[in-house]
Formats: C-alpha cells, structure tokens, sequence
C-alpha cells in the first residue's frame, strides 16, 4: 500500500498542485545516483541483459512502483537496500558486480520468489 502524502502550508512560488506534484529532492538524488543507490543501471553496459533480469525478479517479487510513463517498474530502491542488507550474497552496487556475482543475486532473488509462493499457496 502506498502512503498518502501530508497537508502541508504552501509558501512558495507558483500553483500549490505543481509543487505538491513535483518530484522531490530525494527523487532527484536517486535518479541522479547521488543518494549511493546501488540497484542503479545502464542501458548500455555490457550486462544489460542480466540487470533487466534481475528488474524482472524485483517486479516478480513485488518490489514495483508505478510510473506514469513506463507503468510497473522495479522499485530500485528496496533492490538497493536488499544488496546492501546481510540476506545478499553480494555486497557490491549492480553496476560493479561480475557475471558470477550477478548470477549469485538472481539465484537469491528467485530463492526470495519460491519461498514467498510456497507460503501464499500452503495458506
């Protein structure tokens, strides 16, 4: 569930819907990669196949956002914490990772994905 967002007092400059609906700060660092994301990728690095995998088991596993313009995509941000955290077998950002190491992430990630059917299902 996604939490709603706080009235607040507007006192800046323009329309008060555009500023509520603007991205915020945080947004902007994780875009940006300065907020030390570590489930950030490229589209161009020469595993690309291997991270939209890996995107793929997030969405999979339920770690999804909506965007306007893609509709469900991985949520980078709970990918970054699960790398960072002692259940990864890879403490490394994705785009530092080798071919074996990222094999190591998926195998993980789909371990995360059976365990979380296999009590759904018994339920």
């Amino acid at each position: 569930m996604t939490a709603t967002k706080s009235p607040y007092l507007f006192e800046g400059q323009g329309s008060a819907i555009d500023d509520y609906n603007s991205p915020k700060q945080q947004l902007q660092n994780v875009v940006s990669g300065k907020s030390g994301n570590w489930g950030l990728f490229k589209k161009d690095h020469p595993l690309a196949k291997v991270h939209k995998l890996i995107r793929s088991l997030c969405i999979q596993n339920g770690w999804s956002v909506t965007n306007e313009r893609w509709g469900e995509i991985a949520d980078l941000e709970k990918l970054s914490r699960f790398l960072k955290s002692d259940n990864s077998p890879v403490k490394k950002p994705l785009m530092d990772m080798s071919h074996q190491e990222l094999e190591k992430i998926i195998v993980a990630l789909e371990g995360i994905i059976n365990s979380t059917f296999k009590t759904k299902k018994h339920k």
